[in-house]
């Protein structure tokens, strides 16, 4: 009997502890068939992540009372065209596609409250949302902004994503994503990551990290400005500076977007200037993404890129879409700027050329 009335004691503060928690498990799934031409090489295969980034995640939050909570996020890249996962080489510094699936695109805890939210672990950078957040196509398939926006003068190893970070968060909701999308009135992104196993004797603060993003929204305007310093990934003798402004405005008509930005190193000439501009106009029951951006470096040719991108995104249901993209990229005064992909899809692998190239992307997303 008095086992028993254990048992039931434990049930009971079990099923209590699970009613203040909930745990969700959600993926996407995005395959296109791609065709990319630059410098008379032409390439047909098939790609992921066209519109949506191919994912695998896992989040939970536990209610603590008093207006806090405990959360963790855990969020795998796919590469659903072979089944392979991606993970992180720490070796090489850089993402590698070793077929294993490993938690390579976001991995944070969180402790949230009146004050914000305090998060550690994997997570985007400042500098990085706006990127993604203000591009009609964001930093994916064949009209990606980051052809032109993220391809010279940044540092590749905190352009997107950092390890080892601390951030302090405002006015996001409490394990949410770090842009702040959603939110209405000043939100805040603070990032410090410490460059922990790149760091040694002989290269320094290797990978270190800090930056930070201000945003408003107010009804149909959003607006943001992040700034950020990084050292290389092999040593901090090499500082890289990233300063982008952003935004945009939903006329109802359109959802108008743009940005400028700059990326720059202490290595001479290294610095590169950039906007982009666009537009998502509604259009039945999807609609067409629209876009032009240029960016130009400051060295000797002032060399460069143009590229303009069109497509048109059909949603099936709330859940699914068919997409079609088309981009012409033009590089100009010896640039050898190129198609980029995203999240291990969408890249070219064309040779590098200073000739004209176009991209195209014809696919299906589905999410749960």
């Amino acid at each position: 009997m008095k086992k028993s009335l254990i048992a039931l004691a434990v049930l009971a503060a079990s099923g209590a502890a699970m009613a203040q928690s909930s745990v969700t498990i959600w993926g996407i799934v995005d395959a296109a068939y791609s065709n990319y031409s630059q410098g008379g090489v032409s390439k047909a295969f098939m790609t992921t992540s066209g519109n949506a980034s191919s994912q695998l995640g896992f989040k939970g939050t536990e209610d603590l009372g008093g207006g806090m909570s405990a959360s963790f996020w855990l969020e795998a890249q796919l590469n659903n065209d072979s089944g392979a996962g991606a993970g992180y080489n720490s070796a090489a510094n850089s993402l590698t596609n070793n077929g294993g699936l490993q938690f390579n695109r976001r991995s944070t805890v969180d402790l949230a409250g009146g004050f914000g939210a305090i998060r550690l672990g994997r997570d985007y950078t400042p500098t990085f949302w706006s990127h993604t957040v203000f591009d009609p196509f964001g930093t994916l398939g064949a009209g990606a902004g980051s052809n032109v926006t993220l391809a010279s003068g940044h540092n590749a190893l905190t352009g997107a994503r950092t390890n080892n970070g601390f951030s302090y968060l405002y006015n996001v909701a409490a394990n949410g994503g770090s842009h702040g999308l959603g939110s209405q009135g000043v939100y805040a992104q603070v990032t410090y990551a410490l460059a922990e196993n790149l760091s040694n004797a002989a290269t320094g603060a290797a990978g270190q990290y800090q930056g930070a993003r201000v945003g408003y929204a107010a009804g149909a305007l959003n607006v943001a400005v992040a700034y950020s310093e990084s050292n290389s990934s092999t040593t901090a003798a090499v500082k890289y500076k990233e300063t982008n402004i952003a935004g945009s405005y939903d006329l109802g008509v359109a959802q108008l977007m743009a940005k400028w930005g700059t990326n720059d190193s202490n290595v001479a000439a290294t610095k590169s200037t950039y906007y982009t501009i666009g537009a998502k106009i509604p259009m039945g029951s999807g609609y067409i993404p629209v876009s032009y951006g240029s960016v130009e470096q400051n060295n000797a040719k002032a060399t460069g890129a143009n590229q303009f991108a069109i497509g048109y995104v059909y949603n099936l249901s709330k859940r699914s879409a068919l997409y079609t993209t088309y981009s012409a990229l033009s590089n100009k005064n010896g640039g050898t700027y190129t198609f980029l992909g995203g999240n291990g899809g969408g890249a070219s692998g064309l040779p590098a050329t200073t000739a004209n190239g176009t991209g195209f992307d014809v696919g299906f997303r589905t999410s749960f």
